[in-house]
C-alpha cells in the first residue's frame, strides 16, 4: 500500500514527479564584535544591502507578476531608513555588521507576531536578514536546480527569492512548515504548481522517490500516480449573483487596487496595522486620513469594513511605548488598548471619518479582540460619537462567541476571524507546525461554533461575516453560507473562485452541504462529507 502524508493542499492542480530534497543553506557565521569600527561596518552593511536589492531586481526581472510584486514589497524593508537606524545603534554598541542587521530585522519581525495575516511576513524579513548576512560572509544562497525533468521540491519552506529560482522542471512543492498564506502557497497557486504545505513528516522523503502531490486531497502519496489524484470540484466562471456577498481582505492601497480588479463586493477586512508599525511618532489625524482616503478610493465598489488597529506588545507600535508581555497573544492587544490609549483609537476613528467624507465611500468599523458585551458597547458608543459608520466587532474569542445573541441593539454586525478563533478555541499556537491539524477550518468544533454564531446573529438581527482565511476556500465558503453566515471575505486571489462557487448553489443546497459538514467527527470526514454533498448539487 502506498504511503500517504497529510498536509494542507494549495490549489487544485495535482502532479507526479521525482523528489528533489533542497538541503538547508550553509549556516551563517555567529555574530561577533567589530574590529574595524562602526563607520567601516556601516559601509559594509550598506554595500551588502545594495547587493541584495540588486539580486531581488534581477530575480524580479525574470519572475511572474505575483513574485515581482512580492519582491517590490520586500525591497521596501531593505530601503527603510528605520532598519539601518536600528542597525546603526547596534554598530555604535560594538556589534559587527551581521549582528547589527540581524538584530534590526529581529526588531522589525517582532512587530508582526500574533496576527495570522502578518505572521507569514516574519519569514520574509528573516529571509532578507539571512541574505544580507550571507552576502557579508560570502555565502551563496542559490538553489541551482535542474532545467529539465519533473521535480517535486521538498524543504522546510521556500522564500520568494527561492521560488523565483524555480525552473520549468519544478512541477510540485512539499514543505514541512508554511501555511495557506505563506509565499510558497501564494506563488505556487499563482503558477499552478501543485503544493502541499505543513507536511510534518516531509523530512522522511529522499531524492529519487516518485510522489503524487495531491493538493485537493491534502496529501502526498509516495509511488502514487496521477490517476490517484483527488478530483477537484469545478465552478463555472459566471457573473450571476452570489448567494451571499463576497468581499476582499486588504492591507494596503496596492491590495485595494488588486481587489478592485476582481468580483469583490467591497472589502470585508481592511487591516490598518501597516500605517503604524514602523512609525516612530504617532501620525497626525491628517496624515492618517490621507492614507485611509488613498485606500478607500482604490477599493472595489461596496462597503469597506475597517478593523481598528490590532496592535499590542506582540506587534509593538513604537510611539505607544508598551511593555513586554510573557504571552502577548493573550495580552494587551486590539481594543484592550482603550484603557491606556483611548485617544489613539479615537484619532484613528476620526481619521476614518474624514476619509469617508472625502471619498464618499460606505465605511464600516469594527474592533478586534473583544471579549465581553460591555467592551462591544463601549466601542460602539465611541465609534458612533465620532463618525457615520456601521459599527461591529471581531469575533475571535470563545467568550464573545457565546454571547452573540446579546448583541442586539449593541452593534450592527460581527465578523469572525477564524484564524484567531481557532487558535483560542483549540489552545493551539498558529506558529507551531506540530499543531497544524488543530487549526484546520474543517475541524468539527470550529464548524459547530460557527453554526451557533450564525444562528445567534440572525436571532439578534446582527449580520455575521467571516473574514478569516477559511473563507478563501470555495467549498468552505458554501458551508459558511449554509450555516447562516451573511457575507464572506477572501484574499484577492481567491475572490473570483469563491464568487463562482457561491453563485452556483441555492440556499437550500448550501444548507445541505453545511449539514453534511456538521455530520463529520473529524476534519477529514467533515470535509469529505461536505464535498460529497456539494458534488451532488452539480
Amino acid at each position: 500500500m502506498s504511503k500517504q502524508m497529510k498536509g494542507l493542499g494549495v490549489g487544485l492542480t495535482a502532479a507526479v514527479g521525482t523528489v528533489h530534497v533542497v538541503a538547508p543553506a550553509q549556516p551563517l557565521p555567529a555574530w561577533g564584535r567589530s574590529s574595524i569600527g562602526a563607520e567601516a561596518e556601516m559601509d559594509r552593511l550598506r554595500g551588502a544591502t545594495a547587493a541584495v536589492v540588486a539580486d531581488l531586481d534581477r530575480l524580479a526581472a525574470g519572475a511572474d507578476h505575483t513574485t515581482a510584486e512580492i519582491f517590490e514589497a520586500m525591497k521596501m524593508w531593505l530601503e527603510d531608513d528605520g532598519l539601518l537606524e536600528i542597525a546603526e545603534e547596534h554598530l555604535n554598541e560594538g556589534s559587527d555588521a551581521a549582528g547589527a542587521i540581524g538584530q534590526a530585522f529581529n526588531a522589525f519581525a517582532a512587530m508582526f507576531e500574533g496576527d495570522a495575516a502578518f505572521e507569514e511576513r516574519i519569514a520574509d524579513l528573516q529571509d532578507l536578514s539571512r541574505r544580507v548576512q550571507a552576502h557579508l560572509a560570502g555565502i551563496h544562497l542559490g538553489l541551482d536546480l535542474p532545467q529539465t525533468g519533473r521535480l517535486v521540491l521538498v524543504g522546510e519552506d521556500f522564500s520568494p527569492a527561492d521560488t523565483a529560482q524555480f525552473t520549468p522542471a519544478v512541477v510540485g512543492v512539499i514543505t514541512r512548515a508554511g501555511g495557506p498564506t505563506s509565499h510558497t502557497a501564494i506563488i505556487c497557486r499563482a503558477r499552478s504548481i501543485a503544493a502541499v504545505v505543513s507536511v510534518t513528516d516531509a523530512g522522511s522523503l529522499v531524492d529519487g522517490q516518485t510522489v503524487l502531490v495531491d493538493p485537493v486531497g491534502d496529501r502526498v502519496v509516495v509511488d502514487g500516480s496521477i490517476t490517484d489524484a483527488t478530483k477537484p470540484l469545478e465552478f463555472a466562471d459566471t457573473d450571476a449573483a452570489t448567494l451571499i456577498p463576497v468581499r476582499s481582505n486588504i492591507g494596503t492601497a496596492a491590495d485595494a487596487k488588486t481587489a478592485a480588479a476582481t468580483k469583490a463586493n467591497g472589502v470585508g477586512l481592511f487591516r490598518t496595522e501597516l500605517l503604524y508599525l514602523s512609525a516612530s511618532t504617532q501620525p497626525s489625524v491628517e496624515q492618517q486620513a490621507a492614507s485611509y482616503a488613498e485606500v478607500l478610493a482604490a477599493a472595489p465598489d461596496g462597503p469597506i469594513v475597517v478593523r481598528t488597529i490590532d496592535a499590542g506588545s506582540d506587534k509593538p507600535v513604537p510611539f505607544l511605548n508598551m511593555p513586554h508581555e510573557e504571552n502577548p497573544s493573550l495580552g494587551v492587544r486590539g481594543f484592550r488598548l482603550i484603557v491606556e490609549h483611548r485617544q489613539f483609537i479615537a484619532d484613528q476613528l476620526t481619521s476614518l471619518e474624514a476619509a469617508r467624507k472625502s471619498t464618499g465611500r460606505e465605511v464600516w468599523v469594527m474592533a478586534p479582540m473583544i471579549a465581553t458585551v460591555d467592551e462591544a458597547a463601549e466601542f460602539a458608543a465611541l465609534a458612533r460619537s465620532i463618525g457615520d459608520f456601521k459599527v461591529g466587532i471581531m469575533i475571535e474569542t470563545p467568550a464573545i462567541s457565546m454571547q452573540v445573541d446579546r448583541l442586539s441593539g449593541v452593534v450592527d454586525f460581527v465578523s469572525i476571524g477564524t484564524n484567531d478563533l481557532s487558535q483560542y478555541l483549540f489552545a493551539a499556537d498558529r506558529m507551531n507546525p506540530a499543531l497544524g491539524a488543530l487549526l484546520n477550518p474543517w475541524q468539527p468544533g470550529l464548524i459547530r461554533m460557527l453554526a451557533k454564531i450564525g444562528t445567534d446573529g440572525a436571532a439578534a438581527g446582527v449580520s455575521v461575516g467571516v473574514c478569516g482565511e477559511s473563507a478563501s476556500d470555495p467549498a468552505f465558503a458554501v458551508v459558511l453560507a449554509g450555516l447562516g453566515i451573511t457575507s464572506v471575505s477572501a484574499s484577492p486571489s481567491q475572490v473570483n473562485v469563491v464568487s463562482n462557487a457561491l453563485a452556483s448553489v441555492t440556499l437550500e443546497q448550501a444548507k445541505a452541504v453545511a449539514a453534511a459538514a456538521l455530520s463529520g467527527t473529524d476534519a477529514a470526514s467533515a470535509k469529505a462529507a461536505a464535498l460529497e454533498a456539494l458534488a451532488a448539487t452539480r
